[in-house]
């Protein structure tokens, strides 16, 4: 049986206290970001992260960079996004893999096929990822795509019409019943069509949770994402004053329910991803990919090393490209023990810690560097060890969740900070 235990409770407190200490950044003196490591541009191991703010209205317990949509802004932007990606180019960097997150990345479809060209007739790009809302799954959008992007993430978080009302997203994209249709003629189009689900809303019961899960197993998406509700303070207050208090009581029994309910029709990916007949391209970029360079307003790169963000300014980012610069603003330098732990936890979360990949990839001896977390773990009932690898056990896999989930709400501070600084010109 998953458990809020010990473990859990002891873990997700040094994750809060390990974000609020390595997610302090200092403001970047860099123009651009740092040349390639040779051996890494051979190999095509960086992934491109691309950014695009814009949404035609504002979702209350989103933490990402978002700017509500004005078209001749968002032109703009597209087009300093391509510059940006041409300066990437210069430095030396070569990808196989895109991702694009936002904001609503299909808002502008032409532009953004227009900058997926671009990329594509630049780097030796084998797979796109790109995330959409059910307004712009529509099949004369898709046929746009095809081609262009392999894996469609739809951000659906329930289909039940009294969250969607009490979160804000029944009159922005229908009922529920709607978004079931809309997806009915979506799937099969693209190659793989995900769709994210939210789990623990305040007052969701697991009856409410059993509906959204039987219909995701009639719908038979090639993935499905259950991510539990992350929740930043300043989300936190929103949330309770629209839908009621944000707890952990119930999380572990959801999970376990989802686990349980899920697993004849789906495969696992990582802690929270499931695949459906073998669908397998994984929409965690950082698990697999341990570098990548952003580019956009609000984008972070991990690089050597240090966590680079741009400027979430729209105004500055625009000035910075336009003078011949990246949008880089901030940064953090990090110690080989840092990533090492860092990596431990994405690997786990991803469902395996290689002793040979720690050793290939980062010169680590897995378990003379980090065998005092693997002790903990192991004595926990957290991991196995089976061969050279590690594993999570099924406690394990709430565990790396609950990890992940703590990160990402790290990840969400920042951005909040760094919109709290912005000015109504730079919006």
């Amino acid at each position: 049986m998953i458990q809020q235990n010990f473990s859990t409770k002891v873990v997700n407190s040094i994750m809060r206290y390990a974000t609020n200490r390595y997610l302090s950044l200092k403001p970047s003196h860099l123009t651009k970001l740092p040349p390639p490591n040779p051996k890494k541009v051979k190999e095509k191991s960086y992934l491109l992260y691309i950014h695009v703010p814009f949404c035609m209205t504002l979702c209350t317990y989103c933490s990402f960079n978002r700017f509500l949509f004005q078209e001749d802004k968002a032109k703009a932007y597209f087009e300093s996004l391509r510059k940006e990606m041409l300066m990437v180019k210069e430095l030396g960097y070569d990808f196989n893999a895109i991702y694009v997150g936002g904001g609503t990345t299909s808002i502008m479809p032409e532009e953004l096929c227009k900058t997926l060209d671009l990329a594509k007739s630049l780097f030796d790009i084998k797979e796109v990822s790109c995330e959409s809302d059910p307004n712009h799954i529509h099949l004369e959008e898709l046929e746009m795509f095809k081609g262009r992007i392999d894996r469609l993430s739809v951000g659906v978080q329930s289909f039940d019409d009294g969250i969607l009302k009490k979160v804000g997203r029944y009159d922005k994209f229908g009922s529920g019943e709607e978004v079931i249709k809309k997806l009915q003629k979506a799937i099969g189009v693209l190659p793989i069509l995900n769709v994210d689900l939210i789990f623990n809303f305040p007052n969701q019961t697991q009856e409410m949770l059993a509906k959204d899960l039987e219909i995701i197993k009639a719908l038979k998406p090639e993935q499905v994402t259950l991510y539990p509700l992350m929740s930043s303070p300043s989300v936190k207050s929103i949330l309770k004053r629209s839908i009621g208090e944000v707890s952990l009581q119930n999380e572990a029994q959801l999970y376990e329910q989802i686990l349980e309910t899920l697993k004849d029709d789906f495969s696992s990916l990582s802690s929270w991803a499931f695949s459906h007949k073998g669908s397998a391209i994984f929409d965690e970029y950082v698990v697999d990919n341990d570098e990548y360079v952003g580019i956009g307003s609000g984008s972070f790169s991990f690089l050597n090393g240090t966590l680079y963000v741009n400027t979430f300014s729209l105004k500055e980012y625009a000035h910075k490209i336009n003078s011949g610069n990246m949008g880089v603003a901030r940064e953090r330098k990090y110690s080989k023990k840092a990533q090492l732990q860092y990596r431990l936890m994405v690997e786990l979360f991803g469902g395996k810690a290689s002793a040979k990949i720690f050793k290939e990839k980062y010169d680590s001896n897995l378990e003379w560097d980090l065998w005092k977390e693997l002790m903990f773990l192991k004595i926990t009932g957290n991991i196995y060890k089976k061969e050279s690898d590690y594993y999570p056990t099924t406690q394990g896999k709430y565990l790396f969740l609950s990890m992940m989930k703590e990160f990402y709400i790290g990840m969400d501070r920042v951005r909040e900070e760094s919109r709290a600084m912005l000015k109504e010109e730079d919006m």
